[in-house]
């Protein structure tokens, strides 16, 4: 080669380098900001868990129950009020509230702290999930996590699904670590990961009992299934001493509902995971109604679970519905699967609502992050752009949300009643009260609809004060006038 040729050629490879350099550096820089976004969300989150009240009907009714467990007791089977147990879930969330309670005080942040510590803890799996799959930006499930907007509220609401998402994706983590084809883990170690996922399977039963050990089994026998090894499979994961552990974690718990509160086992294991999805219209909820949605409705509560990154989804499903066989790394099909399995059993279920994608979050989250290492800088700058400019605007829109809320509680009319009755005064309903009702009087309140005649009550109304719905308040004097309930006095 000439020396000319050689200086075009080294001049070339400088521009080149230079170019990629520039590339790099823009894409790095976009990164940083998308960095931000967790951060941001995560303040906003703390804000809101703090200053929002309990709105019905789910978070006033678990943060009631959470409070009525720690107020009198009822540890052992939590109650929606003083006289009727609470069979639909077991206690782990309502312990984790309740304990969060008697530690900070009776609050809405207190009540809401287990699920934010719940999303954290799973954060951190999913980080462990990327680094198995050779991520090497594991932090960018941070930001994609928070900016999925299911996750966001799930992670500082009072619910128990933030505890079921922790619990099912620390199982599915420790059974991949045990029956992953390229590791070289010993014996033991396979041995010990064994016990921890048996672990949450216990534990699970105690979240959300069979629904839980569904969202945990589905994936990993649609992977058997899949790799064409479903008994080999099976005896890698199944322990005795893990099942034993798995039992001792949850069975006295049961053992001890049932006793004390016969007809417990029934409701909860028929009705609750059978009747309740296979039964349209159910009418044996007792502590609610059941929600009928059309079939396949799981599939646009998905798309706004995951908003920012719908397009994703569907690009990168198509991608992998098009591999061979063998081009399919072990991790990769078994993240699709643990992704499409919740979203393909709740197809075929008229009961259920919004939060019920929650699981599949976690693995296609970890999806998209190597997704995002791996396109070019210009995807990744619109990305980040993109996922900043919807954190700025779920900011902006703190107002709209708090009115909403603010609407959908009894806080603020309590708030106005105690400021200007006497000290124990009892507040009167005239129309249904809520959960938030009994949540912000501490239960000192009373239902007296207007048929009946205050002689027929136990307590006479001494401040005349009472909440009637708003749309029927006519000429009465308005003290609080909220969305649903208004604070009147009584002529």
């Amino acid at each position: 080669m000439s020396l000319n040729n050689m200086l075009i050629v080294t001049a070339g490879e400088i521009h080149l380098s230079k170019n990629t350099a520039t590339v790099s550096k823009s894409r790095d820089g976009f990164l940083i900001a998308f960095a931000a976004v967790p951060l941001l969300l995560l303040l906003y989150r703390l804000f809101l868990m703090s200053i929002l009240p309990l709105a019905d009907t789910t978070e006033a009714r678990y943060g009631e129950i959470a409070r009525l467990t720690l107020t009198h007791g009822f540890w052992l089977m939590p109650h929606i009020d003083l006289n009727t147990p609470f069979f639909a879930k077991p206690p782990l969330s309502t312990w984790a509230a309740a304990v969060s309670m008697f530690i900070f005080g009776v609050s809405e942040f207190s009540a809401r702290l287990p699920s934010l510590l719940a999303s954290i803890a799973t954060a951190l799996t999913t980080v462990a999930f990327a680094k198995a799959f050779n991520i090497k930006k594991t932090w960018l499930v941070f930001p994609i996590l928070a900016s999925c907007p299911l996750f966001f509220i799930s992670a500082g609401a009072v619910m128990t699904d933030a505890i079921q998402m922790c619990v099912v994706t620390a199982a599915l983590y420790f059974a991949w670590r045990v029956i992953d084809p390229q590791s070289d883990a010993s014996r033991d170690a396979r041995r010990i990961w064994r016990i921890a996922f048996w672990s949450m399977v216990g534990i699970g039963a105690l979240c959300k009992g069979l629904a839980d050990w569904a969202l945990i089994g589905m994936p990993l026998i649609a992977y058997a299934i899949a790799v064409r090894k479903p008994i080999a499979l099976f005896k890698q994961v199944f322990d005795w001493l893990g099942v034993g552990v798995a039992i001792c974690i949850f069975m006295p718990w049961y053992i001890a509902a049932e006793y004390y509160n016969p007809g417990f086992l029934n409701y909860f294991i028929v009705g609750e995971h059978f009747s309740r999805f296979l039964i349209p219209a159910w009418k044996g909820d007792r502590y609610g109604n059941a929600h009928v949605e059309a079939l396949g409705t799981i599939w646009i509560f998905w798309v706004a679970a995951i908003f920012p990154w719908i397009g994703v989804f569907v690009s990168q499903i198509y991608k992998f519905m098009l591999k061979k066989t063998a081009h399919i790394e072990p991790l990769e099909r078994f993240l699709w699967c643990a992704t499409l399995m919740p979203l393909v059993f709740f197809t075929f279920a008229h009961n259920i609502i919004w939060t019920y994608g929650l699981t599949a979050l976690v693995p296609f989250t970890v999806l998209v992050a190597r997704w995002m290492e791996n396109v070019s800088a210009t995807l990744v700058r619109w990305t980040s752009i993109g996922a900043t400019t919807l954190a700025i605007i779920s900011v902006l829109c703190s107002p709209l949300i708090i009115k909403h809320l603010n609407g959908n509680s009894d806080r603020d009319l309590v708030a106005s009643f105690l400021k200007i009755s006497k000290a124990n005064a009892t507040l009167v309903y005239r129309t249904k009260p809520w959960y938030s009702s009994s949540y912000y009087t501490h239960g000192n309140f009373e239902y007296r609809p207007s048929v009946l005649s205050d002689s027929d009550n136990k307590t006479e109304n001494m401040t005349g004060l009472d909440v009637v719905d708003t749309n029927s308040v006519g000429n009465k004097k308005v003290y609080y006038q909220g969305t649903r309930h208004s604070l009147v006095l009584e002529n």
